[in-house]
């Protein structure tokens, strides 16, 4: 299997390392400058060459305002996708997207890493047993202080901290609005929503979020967006008629609450190993690439509207 990863930060490498443990080593890199890299990969700095090496599947890892021409070219080109999210950066891009999508017969999967996190993949088994009981709201919250998030750079100069580079936590902290539609089901119905610039952690990005909705079920869904908690905080609530489900995505727990507050029962994944999420979803992608009646947990692009 042929492989051509266009962009090569961390998470780049983290990718060409994880095909590589795969058994796939036929991997080449698309770089604005070939600089050479430590694996002796073959590498490019045009994306028109990804044509010549006819690769089964191309992985987009590249800055957030940098994807729309990246795969409008793919897209064109009929390429298999697999794309960090958020996919693209702004309504009017994804108009133009939607536009190329329809001639596209390509395989493409948004990477959403979460849904592999053994947190969601059991509450997702527990909300389809019914044990909460009816659904009534649930709360998602994620918040980290902005400049604590890398603190070897400048956090003013990081995508996050501009607009213009897909910055802004509506975008860059998408992960939450994908768990909730993901475990609880898309919004029916008005969306109510604020995003907005509060403090001086970003240059003219949003630093913190909120959005209501009601799903079809008539479950009231609350998340929490923001760059500025002090510490770092990432967990959800989901209430239901019999039980309170708690899970905390930092400390890899889910404890069910009832009455009074008392605890039902608990469930921790002590041996969690974060890249677990990111090697089980490309191997995830490449049976659903290989074997069409494999379902993946990723969404494609069409169901990113």
């Amino acid at each position: 299997m042929k492989v051509v990863v266009i962009g090569y930060g961390s998470i780049g490498k983290r990718h060409v390392k994880n095909l590589i443990s795969l058994g796939i080593h036929d991997i080449i890199l698309c770089r604005k400058k070939a600089k050479g890299n430590d694996l002796g990969l073959l590498e490019i700095e045009n994306v028109e060459e990804i044509i010549k090496i006819n690769p089964d599947f191309v992985i987009v890892s590249n800055p957030t305002f940098l994807h729309f021409q990246t795969l409008e070219f793919l897209i064109q080109n009929q390429f298999n996708i697999l794309c960090e999210k958020p996919l693209l950066h702004s309504p009017e891009e994804w108009n133009l997207l939607k536009s190329l999508l329809g001639h596209y017969n390509g395989f493409s999967k948004i990477i959403f890493n979460l849904r592999y996190h053994p947190c969601i993949i059991k509450v997702k088994e527990i909300i389809a047993s019914e044990e909460l009981g009816k659904i009534n709201f649930a709360r998602f919250f994620v918040g980290q202080y902005l400049p604590d998030w890398r603190p070897d750079i400048n956090h003013l100069e990081s995508y996050s901290a501009k607009k213009g580079m897909g910055g802004g936590v509506v975008l860059d902290l998408v992960h939450e609005i994908d768990i909730a539609e993901y475990l609880l089901g898309q919004p029916q119905g008005k969306i109510h929503s604020i995003a907005t610039k509060v403090s001086d952690v970003t240059e003219d990005s949003n630093d913190i979020a909120e959005i209501i909705y009601q799903t079809s079920n008539n479950e009231i869904v609350n998340i929490h967006l923001d760059y500025l908690y002090r510490g770092f905080a990432r967990n959800f609530l989901i209430s239901g008629k019999e039980y309170n489900l708690h899970c905390d995505l930092l400390e890899n727990t889910i404890q069910f609450t009832g009455n009074q507050n008392k605890q039902i029962k608990t469930f921790e994944f002590k041996d969690f190993v974060r890249n677990d999420m990111y090697y089980n979803l490309l191997e995830d992608y490449i049976k659903g690439l290989t074997n069409p009646e494999h379902q993946t947990k990723l969404p494609s692009f069409y169901e990113n509207e």
